[in-house]
């Protein structure tokens, strides 16, 4: 059964690749900010099942994955930045504290019409570091397109004290929960 992943980002993309599942990428087409919900774990539900069926309709008889990460801080989501001054706002705003870090997954089987949706959560905290460190960190772009503005797998690691949970769900597609759903749907 063909599989397809409802995603853009190169990073899904990569941890996609670990699993050594067959793939293709088809990107979904709905605008995610249309979508409001206060809970971030509600939200990166109904986000990634979004996702997953935005494309469900164009692979008939294949297992369709959609995924969303979302950042909360005291129940503040936390979004990409917008520009280079929220980057170092969300990156002021996280220093030394911790946040969690939500990553839902949903698996969609187009054939028989089965459905299986997790969310993993983990808590990150980040390091006390200087507004010198941030615009550093801000010059080289890394966190422009990244949720809470920071990167775990790249540069921005270094920003991170520590976590607690699964790195792939901090990085976007917790690959353990995504085999075990598309067992669920098979």
């Amino acid at each position: 059964m063909k599989i397809v992943l409802a995603s853009g980002s190169p990073r899904r993309k990569q941890l996609m690749e670990t699993t050594g599942l067959a793939f293709e990428i088809d990107i979904p087409d709905f605008d995610e900010r249309g979508v409001v919900e206060k809970s971030a774990h509600k939200l990166a539900e109904i986000l990634a099942h979004k996702k997953a069926k935005s494309v469900a309709s164009r692979h008939p008889d294949s297992i369709v994955i959609g995924s969303d990460l979302v950042v909360a801080y005291l129940d503040k989501q936390i979004g990409k930045p917008q520009n280079e001054q929220d980057a170092k706002e969300i990156l002021q705003l996280l220093r030394g504290k911790t946040h969690q870090v939500i990553t839902s997954v949903a698996v969609v089987n187009t054939g028989n019409k089965k459905q299986a949706t997790a969310v993993n959560i983990s808590n990150v905290t980040m390091n006390n570091y200087t507004d010198k460190e941030i615009d550093d960190y801000i010059a080289t772009s890394e966190p422009m397109d990244k949720g809470g503005a920071y990167a775990i797998q790249g540069i921005g690691g270094k920003l991170v004290e520590k976590f607690d949970g699964d790195i792939e769900t901090i990085i976007g597609l917790p690959t353990k929960t995504l085999t075990s759903l598309i067992k669920k749907v098979q």
